[in-house]
């Protein structure tokens, strides 16, 4: 807004000039002024928009807060890790039990099966030998009419 007076152009000793340079000057700062005041005037009022965009903060905040009150929240990793080091293990040892107990169950039903197949093989050997053992009677008995009628000949 001021103007720079180059080296080369001499300083003019007129006081009206100079006084008329000042006016200049000083009306452009007047509506300059007057122009900042006008855009003021105009500017929308924010201050509802940020009152909301206050209270969505402060809600925010809360749900924020909420969460880092939650026990999850508090966990860090070591513990995490111990936790599931231990509920690894403790479910193992429940695995190790339930594996044994089938395992037991497995060779009790193993030796019922096997009990079944030696019962039924005793039932068939005994069959064997009643059937060899009544042909042998039948032949037996055959034999003794044929000699005996041959007696009573």
């Amino acid at each position: 807004m001021t103007e720079k007076r180059s080296r080369s152009t001499p300083a003019s000793n007129n006081a009206a000039e100079a006084f008329d340079k000042l006016r200049d000057e000083i009306s452009l700062l007047h509506a300059a002024i007057e122009g900042l005041t006008a855009a003021k005037e105009w500017m929308p009022d924010y201050s509802s928009t940020l009152r909301d965009v206050a209270a969505r903060l402060d809600r925010i905040d809360q749900q924020i807060a909420s969460i880092n009150d939650k026990p999850a929240m508090r966990l860090t990793p070591l513990t995490l890790a111990a936790e599931s080091h231990e509920a690894a293990r403790s479910l193992g040892a429940e695995d190790r039990k339930s594996v044994g107990q089938a395992r037991e169950e497995l060779a009790r039903s193993l030796g019922r099966v096997e009990g079944m197949f030696k019962q039924r093989r005793s039932t068939a050997d005994q069959d064997w030998w009643v059937t060899w053992a009544g042909t042998g009677g039948v032949l037996c008995g055959a034999l003794l009419a044929l000699l005996g009628v041959a007696a009573w000949m």
